[in-house]
């Protein structure tokens, strides 16, 4: 196995070192020494990150340059660290809208109460001016 490899289907899944650190573990300093070489991997770490780059963790062995697929490869075991990924950006999103929809609930009843307010006012001013000129205004 190259670091090379590894940069290679690291950089076409999109993902960063410090992510891929995050998932093994360990941090992205000691991501990088494995990509330049400089670390030998566990047989634990190495089937890890051939999970997270859903490959086969025989293909990160192998001296063959990789080859990039734009399809999913099957594989035999569920790839929970890809799921937790997903599971992990959903939630995150689920908590974003939440966020957002507090903060519009909260714009919401402050435009309210200003509505309440203006109306108030406005027949304030009703009552005044009916008040000056004898007349009975028509409110809307």
């Amino acid at each position: 196995m190259t670091g090379h490899k590894l940069r290679l289907l690291r950089e076409f899944r999109n993902y960063s070192q410090e992510y891929i650190a995050e998932k093994l573990g360990i941090t992205q300093h000691a991501y990088s020494r494995i990509e330049n070489n400089l670390t030998k991997l566990t047989a634990e770490r190495l089937e890890k990150l051939a999970a997270i780059l859903n490959i086969p963790p025989l293909e990160l062995l192998s001296d063959k340059e990789p080859v990039i697929s734009f399809s999913e490869p099957v594989t035999a075991a569920p790839n929970t660290i890809k799921d937790d990924h997903w599971k992990e950006m959903i939630e995150n999103t689920r908590q974003l809208y939440g966020q957002v929809i507090c903060v519009k609930d909260e714009k919401i009843a402050f435009l309210e109460n200003e509505i309440r307010a203006l109306r108030k006012e406005r027949d304030r001013i009703i009552h005044l001016v009916e008040k000056l000129t004898g007349t009975v205004a028509v409110s809307s």
